[in-house]
């Protein structure tokens, strides 16, 4: 397993007034522990406050830049490492990228530093060992949240960002969500975001929002007798028009008529006034499953 990472170095590092590291990107990892003083981190676009006991873990490939902020000098842990094994980019990905007040990082880049400092035969297996301790450390939280069920998308096989996007969206489609609301629930640029959503699910974070007012929607027209126009306004769509219009898309029949069906007789898949053949989608939604999209 050690083999999967490579540190490539490891340093207690300083920053006079002033200093500032321009924007640029490397293809390997960059963990960051504060010591002393301040620094304003830009990565992927968003901006960070970084003080004492604080963490940044800067994915590979990703712009950033930092410059040191305040009257006095900052000295940080850094490690630097690579890796090409897909569990250790899912766990950095996991991690996050803004730590705050994390005390048990800061405690092993110390001891990775002495080991560095101190090297013996063993120092890389035993800085390596810290350095995933740290990681699971990190994704502790993310890693029980895979486990965590979900309303209506199946999102255990999604990166933490994009499951936290779900779960947001799962909680708020009542709400009238831009595109901007939904970003500020990450630390992500929205450009990034938006492309790791639809990399990873094969659907746009509004495709995936009407899709889920959707799945409630089948569920209020199934159990309540509610008007139309008022399932509509509960699951958040604009107006009765654009719920006619979004339901039909994906049910493949308008909401008066499905429950109109559902009236009549017990809803069967294969039933030709379904009109065509279902997608993967619609079948989840219908049969009452989560929605695991594919890819």
């Amino acid at each position: 397993m050690h083999q999967e990472i490579k540190i490539l170095i490891s340093v207690l590092a300083k920053m006079k007034k002033g200093d500032t590291y321009q924007q640029h990107a490397h293809p390997y990892y960059q963990l960051n522990h504060i010591v002393r003083g301040s620094i304003e981190y830009t990565v992927g676009g968003r901006t960070f406050t970084a003080g004492v006991g604080d963490t940044i873990l800067i994915p590979a490939h990703c712009d950033h830049s930092f410059i040191q902020i305040g009257d006095e000098s900052v000295y940080y842990f850094e490690v630097k490492f690579s890796s090409l094994s897909k569990g250790v980019m899912e766990m950095c990905s996991d991690a996050g990228i803004f730590i705050q007040n994390d005390e048990f990082t800061g405690m092993l880049m110390k001891e990775i530093f002495d080991e560095n400092s101190n090297s013996t035969p063993e120092s890389e297996d035993i800085m390596v060992t810290y350095l995933y301790a740290i990681l699971f450390k990190l994704t502790e939280k993310n890693r029980r949240e895979k486990n965590t069920p979900s309303k209506y998308i199946e999102v255990s096989a999604y990166s933490a960002p994009v499951r936290d996007t779900i779960r947001f969206l799962e909680d708020n489609y009542k709400k009238h969500l831009s595109l901007d609301d939904i970003v500020a629930q990450t630390q992500l640029k929205k450009s990034y975001l938006c492309g790791l959503f639809k990399k990873e699910t094969t659907v746009t974070i509004f495709e995936c929002l009407m899709i889920i007012r959707v799945r409630k929607a089948v569920e209020l027209l199934t159990y309540n007798p509610m008007p139309l126009a008022q399932v509509s306004k509960e699951t958040g769509f604009v107006n009765i028009t654009h719920f006619n219009r979004v339901f039909t898309k994906h049910v493949m029949i308008p909401p008066g008529q499905f429950r109109k069906y559902l009236k009549l007789q017990d809803l069967n898949l294969s039933d030709a006034t379904l009109g065509r053949k279902v997608n993967h989608i619609t079948a989840a939604t219908l049969e009452g499953k989560k929605i695991d999209f594919l890819r």
